[in-house]
């Protein structure tokens, strides 16, 4: 009779967390794409105002405008700066997942190394029961035809 792989569980368990870690590295990756992509809009945002403004310049523009448009390049800035630091961030999670998503995978593919090994061994050990089984039929079967023989 097959015995059951011990490690079974272990080896349920390493699949479920890869699984989670996989998932977990979509969702990063996902993320990141969106910092990326907001990073990018504040970025082309920033020039086509600042070449809108440079348009209007040339007609002459008042000190007022002049503030206003300083302000506000200053607030883009600063928007632009922080979506920076979290592309950055999203960057690091994302590498921290994919480190995580690659450890889970060793531990799985260990266990499922394991499991292979004794689904190996547990067919050999069926082969030679087999064997053994076969064998003794051979010898039992021999024995009657010779017994058999011996009384005619």
């Amino acid at each position: 009779m097959p015995t059951a792989f011990s490690l079974k569980v272990l080896l349920d368990l390493a699949q479920s967390r890869s699984d989670a870690a996989a998932r977990k590295l979509g969702r990063l990756n996902s993320q990141e794409q969106e910092a990326e992509q907001k990073l990018r809009l504040l970025l082309g945002y920033r020039q086509d105002y600042q070449v809108r403004f440079q348009e209007f310049a040339k007609n002459g523009i008042d000190q007022a405008e002049w503030r206003n448009f300083r302000a506000f390049m200053g607030k883009l800035d600063a928007a632009i700066a922080e979506q920076h630091k979290a592309v950055a961030s999203s960057q690091n999670n994302m590498q921290a997942g994919r480190t995580d998503w690659h450890a889970q995978q060793r531990k799985l593919k260990s266990y499922d190394t394991l499991s292979q090994r004794h689904e190996r061994a547990e067919s050999l050990r069926a082969a030679k029961r087999e064997q053994r089984e076969h064998d003794e039929q051979t010898i039992k079967s021999l024995v009657h035809n010779k017994v058999s023989a011996e009384r005619d």
